[in-house]
Formats: C-alpha cells, structure tokens, sequence
C-alpha cells in the first residue's frame, strides 16, 4: 500500500512541477501585495485587549491567554491543518519566552502569519487545479484513507506532506459528489468551480479582514461569547437584535470549509418550516426562479447570508448535508419562503391535551414558550397594552383555568432566552414571592433577583418541559421551579448557558463581552452544565455534541453561598414513583425504543477514517442504507404504517405522522408523568387549584 501510496504521489509531482511555472504570472500580483496592519488598527488592538482586561467576567490579564489566541488564530485560519506545517508557526513566541505584552510585535506576527497563509493558500490551489486535470477514474480506487475531522492533529512536518493531504482532499470530494449522483466529468466540473470560486473570494481579502481574524480570536480567549464586531457586523448585529431581518432566522457559523446553522429563531420561517435543524450544513444556495444552485462550500459566512437574505415572501432554495447524514454524499435539497421575525411569530400559545385513565380523564394545560420576549418600544411609549411573555402566559393561564385543566406543561423546548426580567415575572406566576436566580458580576457582587410580595397566580401541578436547547433563561426559570421544589422538570440537559453578555462601542465597531453570571438560589451556576431534569426522557439528539460545554473556552460551572427560597414540598417525594412509571410506558414504546436502537446503531456507524477507495465507499453506503431501512421499517410495521420500499423513499417522505412525530410523543409522555402525579395528589389539593 505504502510504494502505491508513493507512486501516485510522485506521478502528481512530475505532472505539477510543469504547471507550477504555467500559473505563477495568474497569481503573481495578488502574491505580491502583503497584508499589512495600521497604525489605527493597531491602536484598536490595543484598545480591546484594555477593555477586555478592566470589564470581562474573568478578569484576566491577556498575557496569560496570547497563547491561547494565537491557537485560536491559526486554527479559525486552517481549521484542517492543511495549509500551515509546524515550521511555518514557529515565529510564534511562546508566552513562557516573552517578558511583557507587546500588542504592536504580536499584531506583526499576525499578519506575517498571513501572508504564509495566503501563499500557500495560492500554492493549494494551483496544485489542487491540477490533479483534477489529470485524475481519472481508476485514480478513485486508491488503498489508503483520509482522516473524516483533522481540527484536532497536529501540523504537518513538510510540504510534501501536505501535497499528499491535497490530493486526498480533492479525491475524497471527487468520491463524495459521484456517490451523490455525479459522473466523474460532472464531479470534476463542480468542484473546480468551487475551487475556483473560493479563489475569487480569497483575492478580496483586506487587511481588515485580517484585523477582524486576528481581533476575534483575542475576544475569543477570553471566551466563547465575547466577540469584536466591525462597523458592518455591528449592523448585522443590529438588524438581529430588533428581529427584522428579511431572511430565513437562522444563526449560522462556519468552520472555514462548511457554514453551519448554528441555531434557528424562535418563530422563524426555518423553524416553522421543519426542514433545517441545528448542524445541518449549508453547500448551496439558490433564489425560487434560479434553476442552478450557486455552491458556497468555502465561502465567506457574511456571503453566504447576502444570498439567504432577500425580500419577505420570497423563496430561497437551499442544499444541505442534513445533521443526521450518513456521510456528506447524501445532501437534500429544501425550499423556506421568507419573512420578517416578528413578536407575533414568538407569542406563547396554549392546548389542550385530554389523558384517559381508568377511572377519569385528566385534562392537561400546555403552554408552549418558544422565546421570553418584551415589546420595549411599546412600552416606552406607554402603551399599556404592550406585549410580553408574562403577560401572555398569564391571559392563557386564566383561559386555561376556565377550562377546569387538572395540571399545565410549560413548553420551554427550544426556547434559547430573552428577556432576563421577563423569566423572573413568569417564575413568581408559579412561586409567588422570593428570588428566582442570583446574578454575580465582574467585581464579584452579587445580586438577588425576585420579588419580595406577590401571589402564585397558578398553584396546581405543575411540569417544565425542557430540551438541550432550552437556555439562558429558560435555564433560569427551569431552575428555581426545581430548587423551589414547585413542580418537575421533565426533558434533557440544558443548554447550560449561564453568562451575560453586554455590547459596548470602541473607537472603530463595538465590542460584545461576557460580564456577569447566574447562578441559582441553591448557589450553583447554571453555567456549562445547565439544569438537569428530574425525569429524563428520550431524544433524537446526541446531547454530547450539543450545549456550553462544547463551546472552546467556555466559563467553568462553580458555586456560591446560597440565597433563602422556599421548599413547597410539592415533588420530591413521588419522583422515584413517578420516574419508575414513565420507564415502564417508554420502554413500552415502540418509537423510544426503535430511538433508542438508531442511535445506538448511528454510534456504531462513527467511522474516522474515510477510504479513498470509491467502490469501498459505495459498497458501505448501500450497507448502512440498507441498515437504516430496515430500522425504520420496523418500527412502521410495529406502528401498522405502510412500510418503504427503498431507502430513497424514506428520503422523499416529508409526511410525519404523529405517531412517528418525537416531539409530540415527548409532549405526550410529559402530560401522562404529571397524570400520575395529579393521581398521587390529594383529592383536596387538587379542588384548591382549579378556581380562579
């Protein structure tokens, strides 16, 4: 394997060496011109690092992190360890060897950083333009493999070796694209396309761009939530916060290659749309009357969102590696018409869902909180009939009420925060008075936030129901019901994002930094770990891959002195009674356990290395379709739905029945625990509740 590997390594050299000489006057100019900071940017450096220093949560001094940053940097730059080998970053100096900070050297090596990057960057490209020239198809059959995630090796020791890299990469998206439905002819001709394009947008960088790079890995050290934004992100940034982006309400990121959906907006025409999940991947973009899609694979993600963007009610057409792809071969194609996100599109909503028992119905309230939300302008203006979460919560609790409903599910999946005051408001509908959660600045000081008087507007059994991406807020609501031992709360692991961020302006753009932390009344943070509920249920979700712990450098989770709360006495006591009847209905379920048994198998199917072997690579997508398949045909055979009759049309099949629906059943299965609670209850406590 080793003399094939090095024979066709060699071959591409001798074949490149003469096209080298043939493209060095196309790209001579652009190598030319280093990238260069100024003095104004260098002055903005200074200023940010002095910023973060005084006003960050952690109060950190910067010397202690510029390794860090300098990671941050190279990696946000050559995520793959493609471009860069290990002699190319040794004008890093390591803090260990530096006496004091100097903004003005360290910015300097930034940019020469850069310019490396970029030559090489040039030489990838005309290497890579090449090998598709000369590949043919008995070249897709090589007896060596790729590695499927490179982020966390090591740089390569020399320049042959990552011409080697770069032919794997060229083979791997040829083999990739012609498993997808390609001819070779056809494969070649997009992916030198793509090439070509990342190329193009490549030539547009600016030294300010190079600043953004270098300013945002400095706020990045210091934290996953703590950013540099330019004057024109600053506008994006605007533009996102008063929710009238014309667009699909989606937050992307990108990993230098793909761009991600980050999470989608409550609301939002992609989430109403359930076609497009967090992690999906974004590889082509087209508008309703464009037949051809314009592929963004390596574009820059402020491009990628010019295309999503557009006017209300217009279409936009998107190609996705779907997040519960088997490989990046099996991508779907998805059309989600846009809108504006308005407050209305975020408004609570409640139903009603009727549990039959053997001896009585059981009616259960469920409220459904996608955001907690606050129409500020309005209530500037004093319009008293303004709009806000508590305030819509509390109307459908009273319309609720009149209903006789025996128990209410307050639905905060999905619901990532908002307004801090706002959860405060709607925990003391359920408490009454007391603190809800307790906020520590950068100084230290601790703050109490609740109320000292009121009453608890609902007073009956009550159930949370969560999800790993019910955060901030969510988690601090979720929190003190539990801590108050008030009600349960039924789901995942949270999000476990427990910091505040403020945004200031500098000089040149402003500046977003976490300054303060919650904690909950019991003096734990909600902070990476989140709220653990008292009764787990099933997800479709890997939650490792998901949440703050995730995030590269997120605050670690401590603890403070607790506040006095109070214990209502309400669940403790039936929470193992509760949690031993609910695993006896799911492991009775059809749907859980055929969940249970995809994701186990899809845990089997984690593969890291990828062969370049095409005919290998074919014969294990047929295997694990066929996998797949089949476990889906189980469960609709167990569920007496008509059965697919190949894995294209389980593809296709847009058409999710209720009964094969995990977020209804999850819904479901939380109303039936707090209908064994309700049951448990005591006959007087429950007539207690039901008034108004």
């Amino acid at each position: 394997m080793k003399i094939l590997k090095f024979t066709y390594f060699l071959l591409l050299t001798f074949c490149l060496a003469a096209f080298n000489v043939a493209t060095e006057d196309k790209n001579s100019l652009f190598l030319e011109e280093e990238v260069n900071f100024s003095q104004e940017e260098l002055g903005l450096a200074s200023e940010i690092i002095k910023v973060l220093e005084d006003q960050h949560f952690t109060k950190k001094k910067f010397i202690t992190l510029r390794n860090e940053s300098f990671r941050i940097f190279t990696n946000n730059l050559d995520p793959n360890k493609s471009i860069f080998t290990l002699s190319d970053l040794e004008i890093i100096t390591p803090t260990s060897q530096v006496n004091k900070l100097d903004v003005e050297k360290d910015i300097d090596i930034a940019y020469k950083i850069f310019n490396i990057y970029k030559e090489r960057y040039v030489e990838r490209h005309n290497y890579q333009t090449k090998i598709l020239e000369i590949l043919k198809q008995e070249d897709l059959n090589q007896e060596r493999v790729i590695q499927r995630d490179r982020s966390d090796n090591k740089n390569e020791k020399s320049i042959s070796n990552l011409q080697e890299l770069w032919s794997d990469l060229i083979l791997n998206d040829l083999i990739q694209l012609i498993l997808n439905g390609n001819n070779l002819e056809e494969a070649k001709l997009k992916i030198t396309k793509r090439q070509n394009n990342q190329f193009n947008f490549f030539q547009q960088t600016r030294s300010e761009d190079v600043f953004n790079l270098y300013a945002n890995a400095i706020t990045a050290s210091f934290g996953p939530h703590t950013s540099y934004m330019s004057p024109q992100s600053s506008e994006d940034f605007d533009i996102n916060m008063s929710l009238s982006l014309e667009g699909i309400g989606a937050l992307l990121s990108s990993d230098g290659m793909y761009t991600t959906i980050n999470s989608l907006v409550a609301g939002g025409p992609a989430e109403k749309s359930n076609t497009i999940k967090p992690k999906d991947k974004i590889i082509s973009i087209g508008q309703e009357e464009e037949e051809e899609l314009t592929d963004v694979v390596g574009w820059r993600i402020d491009d990628v969102v010019k295309l999503i963007r557009g006017p209300k009610g217009t279409k936009v057409r998107l190609e996705i590696i779907p997040a519960s792809s088997l490989d990046e071969s099996e991508t779907k194609i998805i059309d989600i018409t846009r809108n504006l996100v308005n407050l209305e599109d975020q408004a609570a909503e409640k139903d009603l869902i009727i549990i039959d028992r053997e001896e009585e119905q059981i009616k259960i309230g469920v409220i459904n909180l996608p955001a907690f939300y606050f129409d500020f302008t309005a209530y500037q203006k004093r319009d008293y009939d303004y709009r806000s979460s508590s305030k819509d919560v509390k109307k459908l609790i009273r319309e609720l009420k009149k209903e006789n409903i025996d128990g209410l599910i307050l639905d905060l999946r999905n619901n990532g925060g908002g307004s801090l005051y706002e959860a405060n408001s709607l925990a003391h509908l359920f408490l009454g008075r007391g603190t809800t959660v307790q906020i520590k600045n950068a100084n230290g000081n601790i703050q109490s936030l609740g109320e000292k008087w009121g009453y608890q507007y609902y007073d009956g059994p009550l159930l949370v129901l969560v999800n790993k991406f019910s955060a901030s807020a969510s988690e601090i609501l979720a929190g003190a019901i539990q801590d108050y031992d008030r009600g349960l709360v039924v789901g995942t692991d949270t999000f476990g994002k427990g910091t505040v961020q403020k945004v200031d302006d500098l000089s040149t753009g402003q500046i977003k930094l976490t300054e303060s932390k919650f904690y909950r009344v019991t003096g734990s943070s909600t902070q990476h770990k989140g709220v653990t509920p008292d009764i787990h249920l099933p997800s479709v979700l890997e939650l490792d891959e998901f949440g703050e712990s995730q995030l590269e450098g997120a605050l670690i989770h401590d603890v403070i002195i607790p506040t006095k709360y109070k214990d209502f006495k309400r669940v403790k006591s039936a929470k193992e009674y509760l949690v031993n009847k609910s695993s006896k209905r799911i492991m009775n379920s059809p749907l859980f356990l055929n969940l249970e048994q995809k994701k186990q198998w899809r845990n089997s199917q984690k593969v890291i290395n990828l062969d370049l072997d095409i005919d290998k690579r074919r014969d294990r997508k047929s295997k694990t379709e066929s996998e797949l398949l089949a476990l889906e045909n189980s469960l609709r055979e167990d569920l007496s739905l008509p059965l697919y009759m190949n894995y294209q049309e389980y593809l296709d099949d847009d058409s999710e029945t209720e009964s094969v629906d995990i977020d209804i059943q999850v819904l479901n299965e939380s109303a039936n625990i707090l209908g064994d609670f309700i049951e448990l209850s005591e006959g007087p406590i429950i007539a207690a509740y039901k008034g108004e």
